[in-house]
């Protein structure tokens, strides 16, 4: 079923501010502007409905195995920097040499990944209630691939798609992806759930999408003893905080109509 809206007929940022559409240099001087969902171009008599939700891959739906100090290392760059945009700014031959230890790496850990626990409950779920799951990943296509034929089929899981590995660009924490998810559904990115573990990178792309977020925290960095509540502000603070992926069941039951 199709939800046309006046909101998907927007341009990415336009979605993204509710403004018209800047240049990157005058955007590079002010705060990113929210929408408040209140204000959403789109008007629906479910205001908690839940059309789909859309996951990142490493760190979320599988145990972290990638040694990501290591590639930064072996390809030149510091761990301070965003590793796609710096390989990309590299001259052909040493991006090409870059981007070979990248997917050797990736596919190492592809080959010997684990799903996290809690996910096959989540995701037999969302599966028995028909909620659509997609996937963004900063990974390549050939470890999305690999993690659908070693870990997700063989538990009977429906695929995920669409699926978008780093060749959509540009990749989180940009909103692009979500919001190409959202038209592909046919639903306003408010009525998505954004699902990661990186709050600078998934948290923050949902909610310049205007999705609602959730950040899978299993290693509890992000969690304050007192009060229950994330020790993060501003763009990369989530709508949900949970310790593993299931713990998202019963806020699905509580705060949607699923």
């Amino acid at each position: 079923r199709s939800l046309k809206s006046p909101f998907l007929a927007l341009k990415p940022f336009e979605r993204w501010f509710g403004l018209r559409h800047q240049s990157s240099e005058s955007r590079s001087h002010h705060h990113t502007v929210f929408v408040p969902r209140s204000a959403s171009l789109y008007t629906s008599s479910m205001p908690n409905q839940l059309v789909g939700i859309v996951f990142d891959m490493d760190g979320t739906l599988t145990r972290p195995n990638l040694d990501f100090k290591a590639m930064y290392q072996r390809c030149g760059v510091c761990t301070s920097k965003d590793l796609i945009l710096e390989i990309e700014a590299m001259p052909a031959e040493e991006r090409m040499r870059a981007w070979e230890i990248v997917d050797e790496m990736e596919e190492h850990a592809a080959q010997t990944a684990e799903l996290m626990d809690g996910v096959v409950p989540l995701a037999q779920f969302l599966s028995s209630k028909s909620i659509p799951m997609a996937l963004i990943t900063r990974n390549s296509k050939a470890s999305i691939a690999t993690f659908h034929e070693r870990l997700w089929r063989p538990n009977n899981l429906p695929e995920l798609k669409p699926a978008l590995c780093r060749a959509f660009k540009p990749t989180k924490p940009a909103p692009d992806a979500l919001l190409h998810i959202a038209e592909q559904w046919g639903a306003p990115p408010h009525h998505l759930l954004m699902v990661g573990d990186s709050p600078s990178n998934d948290v923050v792309s949902g909610r310049r999408a205007g999705a609602m977020t959730a950040l899978v925290d299993t290693g509890r960095r992000h969690f304050e003893s007192v009060g229950g509540k994330t020790n993060l502000v501003g763009e990369s603070q989530p709508d949900f905080h949970v310790c593993q992926p299931d713990e998202l069941i019963s806020l699905l039951q509580t705060h949607f109509h699923i």
